[in-house]
């Protein structure tokens, strides 16, 4: 069980050392069998978006390792979240960290220790600037373009999320290049993501739901080779 522990620089900066040009930590003192003076501190864990993210655990805490480097380069601890400029979350040298642009609402966790929740429209700016590159500003002129319809199926997003609110169109970019594509919603963007964007596969499919078809008058039928053929008539 974590414990209610109040961290401060004083405290951490007596047990750890922080190498800001090569983002390492190192204890200072031993603390556990385990943590030994000169060893590394922390262990990298993998999250569920697969990245992997450093944390220490001090005293029954577990400390980010990116606000751990901040409070001990800056001397205390940052007032919001910490991000990488680089988008690499295993760099954790300080010049490769920064504090969110905007300040995130306080929250007091059961454990006693104080985290920072951002706004979903801040989670949003965010989220479409670390993993597209592109500014709340862009994704709208996306939106306003394609009329708040899905690029391939043309119609407006009907997925609900956990929370019942309808989902944004998603951001629909080439695995191979990471360039930004067009809006998908998520029927679309996750057909394409079954596919492994296989042309062939998807075409495929087409031919196959063509083959499989009740409505016998198609007035034109599209190959695999992309040629439209005339329908036979009797």
């Amino acid at each position: 069980m974590v414990k209610n522990v109040d961290l401060t620089f004083e405290c951490l900066s007596e047990v750890l050392d922080y190498d800001a040009e090569t983002g390492s930590f190192t204890w200072k003192v031993s603390t556990s069998s385990r943590a030994q003076v000169g060893q590394r501190a922390g262990v990298w864990q993998r999250m569920q978006n697969g990245k992997d993210y450093y944390s220490i655990t001090y005293r029954g805490r577990k400390i980010s390792g990116a606000q751990a480097a901040w409070l001990l380069y800056y001397g205390k601890w940052p007032d919001r979240s910490v991000f990488f400029i680089d988008n690499d979350t295993k760099n954790l040298k300080i010049s490769n960290l920064k504090m969110a642009d905007h300040k995130a609402e306080r929250v007091l966790k059961e454990d006693g220790s104080v985290g920072y929740k951002m706004s979903k429209d801040q989670q949003r700016h965010y989220g479409l600037m670390r993993y597209y590159g592109i500014s709340i500003g862009d994704y709208a002129e996306m939106y306003r373009k394609q009329d708040g319809k899905c690029a391939i199926c043309h119609q407006p997003e009907t997925t609900m999320d956990y929370r019942g609110t309808k989902k944004d169109l998603a951001v629909d970019h080439c695995h191979d290049t990471g360039a930004v594509r067009e809006l998908l919603c998520y029927a679309c963007n996750s057909m394409l993501g079954q596919a492994k964007d296989n042309v062939e596969v998807l075409l495929a499919a087409a031919d196959y739901i063509r083959k499989h078809s009740s409505n016998k008058n198609l007035g034109t039928s599209v190959t695999s080779t992309g040629q439209a053929d005339a329908a036979q008539t009797t």
